[in-house]
């Protein structure tokens, strides 16, 4: 019986897989929404993949008992600071976390250190001590080579299964240490990489005596159609409908239906084409910079490789959520963002571009509202889509568009008595069960007609009355989101030679 004990090393990684699984993986599933017994096999069973690959990970540090004694300790200590985050605030590990903790000031880090969180990482480093010790004295491995293959053939074969769930697995532990440190280098690698300066000899002061602020919204997935104030049954502009000086853009086209493209085409001189420009040149944010403009990039998103160089044009980038991911099932409002734009329009600098990433009515919808905000039920009760009726899903999205009503009524509050333009577009829109096809990322008529408004506020319409005359006939007209590039520099009146006034939305090209 004693020999059965000793040379059972598959036993003994399932008990440091269950402790691993339990307490450091389980709560990125606790918050997960489900509706009856076929959603929660289905998150248990996405818990049991995530477990046994750390189970393979686990057996093969643990092979070799030194080895393991080196590292099951460190294991543990960051399986139970992340597992405890979890836990208690529902934070996930990001990259955006990352950067938040190498750029806070070390007495804002020592605030998350708590009397609980030492208590909870004592308890884990016991038991790993334990657990150590007990691989040393019980456990011995013969023909090591043959378990060092199995291991790796294990691990191999779980980032293989699919790409479903080789992302889920990248999002929780214990893979998600290496997956955030590695995409967290990858950015910073990226910031440093030169794009084209499309003027080089650009150099612009403002002479006005009055200060600019211009915020430009990219929005997340919103729909034209949707919105009430272009015609919607659904009274979706509860807030923006009673405000003065909006205007509409109700016929935008995006060639792009996921963020990734879309985002560089946007913020770029990139058209129909010069598509490579979204991806070898500087975005306007460097004109803004040349103009003497504070630039600030606030997100309720983590960054990607394919705009994160821009984010960087910036003086400043904050995250205002830095611990969410598309993973974690908790509170994520926009409205996080707009004391954040207070607190910069208080450091008085004279001219402000603040340019705001939304996470707007990005799926899981129900995360991205309070429930005061849950006017049309019912909503769904699954992230699982297929698990949710149509009506539920519209309702939810609805929700989320009131919400982005409240967020930019809001934010029109912050800016009403100063000199102010705000320009609102989504990256894209998204499918509602139209020709059976859910979400965004897809090639679908209702993902390329995003929702899009201005807003001026009366100190900025009596500075620049022709602004508001050339918007009231060019609201109604056919855009493209290359009109963003275009009217922004316009709008802040920076006279760069690369405005086209055939797409900006503040010229009037006489036919």
């Amino acid at each position: 019986m004693f020999k059965k004990i000793t040379s059972n090393i598959l036993f003994f990684v399932l008990i440091c897989s269950v402790w691993t699984g339990v307490f450091f993986i389980l709560p990125d599933f606790i918050d997960n929404p489900v509706n009856g017994i076929t959603d929660f096999i289905v998150v248990v069973s996405y818990w049991g993949v995530v477990t046994l690959a750390s189970y393979f990970l686990i057996y093969l540090f643990s092979i070799n008992k030194y080895i393991f004694s080196i590292f099951f300790p460190l294991f543990s200590l960051l399986g139970s600071v992340i597992g405890f985050y979890r836990y208690t605030f529902k934070a996930s590990l990001t990259p955006m976390l990352i950067d938040a903790v190498f750029n806070n000031d070390i007495g804002t880090s020592l605030d998350l250190i708590s009397v609980e969180l030492i208590i909870f990482v004592l308890i884990s480093l016991i038991i790993s001590i334990i657990l150590i010790v007990y691989r040393f004295k019980m456990v011995i491995v013969k023909m090591q080579i043959v378990h060092l293959m199995f291991a790796l053939i294990g691990i191999t074969m779980s980032f293989s299964v699919s790409s479903r769930i080789k992302r889920s697995l990248f999002q929780r532990f214990p893979y998600n240490v290496y997956y955030s440190l590695s995409e967290y280098s990858k950015h910073q690698k990226l910031i440093h990489n030169g794009k084209i300066d499309f003027e080089p000899e650009f150099r612009f002061t403002s002479n006005t005596s009055d200060s600019l602020i211009v915020v430009l919204i990219l929005g997340e997935s919103a729909r034209a159609d949707h919105f009430s104030l272009n015609g919607y049954e659904r009274n979706t502009n509860q807030l923006l409908s009673k405000r003065n000086n909006i205007y509409l853009l109700p016929n935008v086209f995006s060639e792009y239906t996921h963020t990734v493209r879309s985002l560089p085409h946007i913020l770029t001189r990139a058209d129909s084409v010069n598509e490579n420009r979204a991806f070898s040149e500087k975005s306007f944010i460097s004109l803004f910079n040349k103009s003497g403009y504070r630039t600030e990039w606030i997100s309720n998103q983590d960054p990607a490789d394919s705009y994160v160089y821009f984010m960087n044009e910036c003086d400043t980038i904050i995250y205002a959520n830095p611990e969410k991911n598309v993973y974690n099932y908790s509170n994520w409002y926009d409205t996080d963002l707009n004391p954040f734009v207070e607190k910069s329009l208080l450091k008085n600098y004279k001219n402000n571009l603040l340019i705001l990433h939304s996470i707007g009515s990005h799926w899981y919808y129900n995360n991205h509202y309070p429930k005061e905000f849950e006017i049309y039920t019912p909503v769904t009760q699954s992230r699982i889509i297929t698990k949710n009726v149509k009506e539920e899903i519209v309702n939810s999205y609805d929700n989320t568009i009131l919400m982005t009503d409240f967020f930019i009524d809001q934010l029109i509050d912050i800016l009403h008595d100063k000199n102010a333009l705000l320009i609102y577009i989504s990256d894209h829109g998204e499918c509602l069960g139209e020709d059976g096809l859910w979400l965004h990322a897809s090639d679908h008529a209702a993902l390329k007609n995003p929702a899009s408004l201005v807003w001026m506020s009366d100190k900025y319409i009596k500075m620049y009355p022709d602004k508001k005359v050339a918007l009231e006939e060019n609201q109604n007209k056919r855009w493209r989101t290359d009109f963003v590039f275009h009217s922004i520099l316009s709008g802040a009146n920076i006279p760069s030679i690369s405005i086209h006034k055939d797409l900006d939305i503040f010229s009037i090209v006489e036919e």
